[in-house]
């Protein structure tokens, strides 16, 4: 027993460093050692830690709706407050005092359950899912059967700083209780003149070139930019008679009307659509997210261009059924793990901020602190979803319905634990500014009127960073996703003012993509001389943007491009439905599954165009190299003209412009080699020739030309 003695006195101490995240490393492999010397050493160890863990957990005011005061509540709240340390457990002698310590833990714990089970009043997502009971009779057909919701009493409330619920002077303002939370007012449109938006642009591009001692390259020439402005704007290559019109103008300010028109479709929204569902809930959704209602929210926001702030409102804010409310399933999509993915997607994807990692830690590259993931994750507290069913009315059986976005009732703070296994205590807070935790204030709605109203630098900031990124293949930072000090901007006077002037249009995704494309980094080509060789982030060298960075196509500006330059799709048997079909199918294989925390996916697809064409629907592949009528090659071969028009009209169909004096040698030589090859075989001279072109498409479509924007 003097033995065992010994060491808990030995252990004593360690641990008590060990609870107060003090204890050294060559501390820590001696108790280590002692822990492992007996039982009654585990023990001790055990029963210690949970002490002191119970002891913490029950100061942080389990139960309590209101915030405590700072000498109740021993807990780190903020960046600019210390870190108070717990007064240091007696140092214990005897086994008598293990069993004291462990009686007083069983009454700490016991303490906890009846406060949490208190402070559990409000429903959790689990609770508010709906098992039916089989026993229950005469449900009434396509009746909606889910569990109830407690709705919030609706009176609105001004969203403002003038509460007086917190007494300390010197404390921030409290945004009011917002039982109804009304969207922010539309922005205010300042009349720019885009000319001043570009020579700006235009001027820090210029610094830029002088300060890293490059030449840009050569302006692109009509096709190479039509090609690459239909793909960034439309998601696909221009058709052949697009592209010959275009490259027959002789307008002076065709770039621009060009743009314009593009901007103006309905092909544009559509592109924009892919490209936020993809960002906002992956390219394979869970089984309850409906993607469909989610595209047609955002499609009918992109093409009435409705300001940026009230979109991002609408995801974050959103509430109700996800087949009428297509803005729900942003958030449906990722409210599973205790809706930790939410926090994380929210802050990443519409303030730029990379808060994931501070779930478990302290942040030393961003130099944020624990306490700022779990104070913005405070804001999701209240969210849930339900799963609502109805009766089927010939089986009677109940079926998956929809999906309901719910906010319930429930206040006061989080929980959570630090590396050192300390529990402290997070309320929620946006970026500084506390808001009440009371139940009554709607917190996610709040959030998204912070992040929206008015002046919002980080949030066109970092709009701004990833639609830079989208046109040039490089964003100002090297991780689109990751704005800060932490994470240089290559132009960071150049980020500021365009997020100052998309805040001025009132938050204008088309003027800015105007004034973007109107640039003089944008009209450059992507092929690089010797004085800007050097210019290529892919080397990790800062971008100077002196020419355009190639960049892979999407897999679905694959597979619309291998469309829009074959026609496969209209061939004969092929209906809409089931070029839709292959379409699903075709970028399904490109899809990892979800592996992270955060509902990150990852992509397979590299770039490598043969490695895309063999994994295609081999049905579809056939049916691009049909001459069937309704294809291009099809209208190329029965087409009457001389060689050298149906491989121009070849080359426009694939690569959008003619080829060149060599190329064009080139390619006739090919075709005429394998007519001769196929035609000593036996076959016809029609045959023969069809075989020739079906080649040349072929290897145009392998090109590196075509699977890369340029």
């Amino acid at each position: 027993m003097k033995a065992d003695e010994t060491i808990i006195a030995e252990m004593t101490p360690l641990l008590e460093a060990l609870c107060e995240d003090r204890l050294a490393p060559e501390q820590a492999v001696t108790l280590e050692q002692l822990a492992l010397s007996s039982a009654e050493a585990r023990w001790y160890y055990v029963t210690y830690v949970d002490l002191h863990g119970s002891l913490y957990w029950n100061a942080a005011g389990v139960g309590s709706a209101e915030a405590l005061s700072s000498e109740e509540i021993p807990v780190y709240t903020g960046v600019e407050s210390t870190v108070p340390v717990l007064p240091a457990i007696v140092k214990v002698a005897s086994p008598h005092v293990i069993v004291l310590r462990w009686a007083v833990a069983v009454c700490a714990c016991a303490a906890v359950l009846i406060g949490w089970s208190h402070f559990r009043s409000r429903p959790t997502a689990e609770d508010l899912v709906h098992q039916p009971n089989p026993s229950t009779p005469r449900v009434q057909p396509e009746q909606v059967i889910g569990p109830p919701v407690r709705h919030r009493p609706a009176r609105p409330i001004e969203l403002a700083t003038n509460t007086t619920r917190n007494t300390d002077s010197a404390a921030p303002d409290v945004v009011a209780n917002a039982a109804v939370v009304p969207p922010p007012a539309p922005p205010h449109r300042e009349d720019l003149d885009p000319r001043e938006v570009v020579a700006a642009i235009n001027s820090n591009v210029h610094f830029g070139w002088e300060a890293a001692s490059v030449r840009p390259s050569a302006r692109a020439d009509d096709a190479e930019w039509l090609r690459r402005v239909s793909l960034d704007l439309w998601g696909r290559i221009p058709t052949v008679h697009e592209a010959e019109e275009f490259l027959a103008s002789k307008r002076p300010d065709k770039r621009r009307e060009l743009v314009d028109r593009l901007l103006d479709d309905t092909e544009f929204a559509r592109n924009l659509t892919t490209i936020w569902t993809n960002i906002l809930v992956g390219r394979r959704s869970e089984l309850h997210v409906n993607r469909p209602a989610l595209q047609k929210f955002l499609r009918t926001s992109f093409a009435s261009n409705r300001p940026w702030n009230q979109i991002v409102y609408d995801l974050v804010a959103a509430e109700g059924n996800n087949v009428e409310n297509g803005a729900t399933n942003f958030l449906i999509a990722h409210l599973n793990n205790d809706a930790l993915p939410a926090t994380a997607v929210t802050a990443r994807v519409f303030l730029g901020e990379q808060l994931q990692c501070n779930q478990c830690h302290n942040n030393p590259f961003s130099k944020t602190q624990q306490s700022a993931f779990w104070e913005m994750h405070s804001f999701f507290s209240q969210t849930a979803s339900v799963q609502r069913q109805s009766v089927d009315p010939k089986s009677g059986q109940a079926r998956y319905s929809y999906t309901e976005l719910v906010t319930n009732t429930a206040g006061g703070p989080i929980y959570y634990e630090t590396q050192n296994g300390l529990m402290r205590v997070a309320y929620p807070k946006f970026h500084g500014q506390p808001v009440d935790p009371s139940p009554e204030t709607n917190r996610r709605a709040t959030l998204a009127r912070l992040m929206t109203e008015g002046d919002q630098p980080q949030l066109a900031a970092a709009f701004v960073n990833r639609l830079w990124e989208h046109l040039f293949g490089r964003g100002f930072t090297a991780n689109a996703d990751d704005l800060g000090p932490h994470s240089p901007a290559s132009h960071p006077e150049m980020m500021n003012m365009l997020a100052r002037q998309f805040v001025r249009s009132g938050y204008d995704t088309k003027q800015l993509i105007r004034w973007i494309c109107a640039s003089e980094p944008y009209q450059l080509t992507s092929r690089f001389g010797t004085d800007n060789r050097d210019d290529d982030p892919v080397e990790g060298q800062i971008p100077a943007f002196s020419r355009m960075y190639v960049k892979s196509m999407s897999p679905e500006q694959v597979y619309d491009s291998f469309l829009i330059a074959t026609r496969a799709h209209q061939a004969g048997g092929v209906d809409w439905e089931m070029a839709e079909e292959f379409r699903q199918r075709w970028l399904s294989q490109f899809v990892v599954d979800y592996n992270t925390d955060e509902n990150e996916e990852a992509m397979s697809l590299d770039g490598n165009l043969v490695q895309a064409l063999t994994l295609m629907n081999g049905k579809l592949v056939d049916k691009a190299l049909e001459t069937s009528a309704g294809t291009v090659l099809g209208e190329v071969v029965r087409r009457r003209g001389d060689e050298k028009e149906k491989i121009r009209e070849l080359c426009l169909a694939v690569l959008s412009r003619p080829p060149t004096a060599s190329e064009l040698a080139t390619m006739r030589k090919l075709v005429r080699q394998d007519s001769q090859q196929i035609a000593a075989h036996g076959a016809n001279r029609q045959l023969a020739e069809a075989e020739g072109y079906q080649d040349l498409l072929w290897a145009l479509l392998n090109s590196n030309e075509f699977s890369v924007v340029h």
